[in-house]
């Protein structure tokens, strides 16, 4: 996806200041403004969407400031003596990987809650590994702790289609066991993964890995060929000279509950 250039009108429409980028870049171009904080001192922010960190990458990323030092300072907000990481989770997780005590960081006064939620969002929407599910999850937060009031004002402030931001939000109704599948195999394509919707759910994790090495074109023309393809009565029923079988394969749901109901009617009226 092609995204255009962050907005960040909502924060202005927060905070009567300038937005809350514009005052990180402000104090990181003043080294006088960077302090060492005890890593123990620091909390986590509750809105970061990186759930998961990949440990190859975090060890990386370690050895690279054992070697060059911390590059970058960390952003924290100060409210009261709580001190709260906006930007940086993943320098901050590194530190703690080298067993290091301090962390070089920027402390800014009380961040407004709104900005505190956005601004993680955003820096982390600009990095193309981020999982699908990790995202879907903290806009689905921010949504329901109401931080904005509606969808199309969370696309507006992050920078999204508010059609990506639906197909995004969608991802969170699959299977809980194929989400945990798309996590392992790093899958990432919003459009497929929310057309599996649409598929029913005996049949959606068989269908995924069929198309999750395919192109998208490709993968929508297999979903759009699953959807098109239902069962006929005569092959879900089988009658020989003792029995009658019946595949609820495939059934959606209502139909699937309505045939058991019947299969297990005519069971009490034979006395089994």
């Amino acid at each position: 996806m092609t995204r255009k250039k962050i907005d960040y009108s909502l924060a202005k429409k927060i905070s009567q200041n300038a937005a809350l980028t514009e005052q990180i870049q402000a104090v990181e171009k003043n080294p006088d403004v960077v302090i060492e904080i005890p890593l123990s001192k620091l909390q986590a922010n509750p809105y970061q969407p990186r759930i998961e960190m990949e440990p190859i990458a975090l060890k990386e990323l370690a050895d690279s400031i054992e070697q060059n030092g911390l590059l970058q300072p960390i952003v924290v907000s100060k409210d009261n003596e709580v001190l709260t990481i906006i930007a940086g989770h993943r320098r901050f997780e590194a530190h703690k990987l080298l067993e290091k005590e301090f962390i070089k960081a920027v402390v800014m006064d009380k961040v407004v809650h709104a900005q505190l939620a956005l601004l993680p969002l955003v820096e982390n929407l600009q990095r193309s590994e981020m999982n699908p599910i990790e995202n879907a999850i903290a806009f689905k937060k921010i949504l329901e702790d109401k931080i904005v009031e509606t969808q199309n004002d969370l696309a507006e402030a992050i920078g999204v289609s508010k059609s990506w931001l639906s197909k995004t939000l969608s991802v969170l109704r699959l299977p809980s066991s194929l989400l945990d599948q798309i996590k392992a195999d790093r899958y990432s394509d919003i459009t497929v993964l929310s057309s599996l919707n649409k598929v029913n759910s005996d049949l959606i994790e068989k269908l995924y890995s069929q198309i999750k090495t395919l192109s998208r074109t490709d993968a929508l023309e297999a979903i759009k060929k699953a959807l098109s393809k239902p069962t006929k009565t005569k092959d879900r029923v089988e009658v020989s000279k003792n029995k009658i079988l019946i595949n609820t394969l495939g059934l959606e749901a209502d139909k699937k509950e309505k045939v058991e109901s019947l299969i297990n009617q005519i069971k009490e009226l034979i006395g089994e």
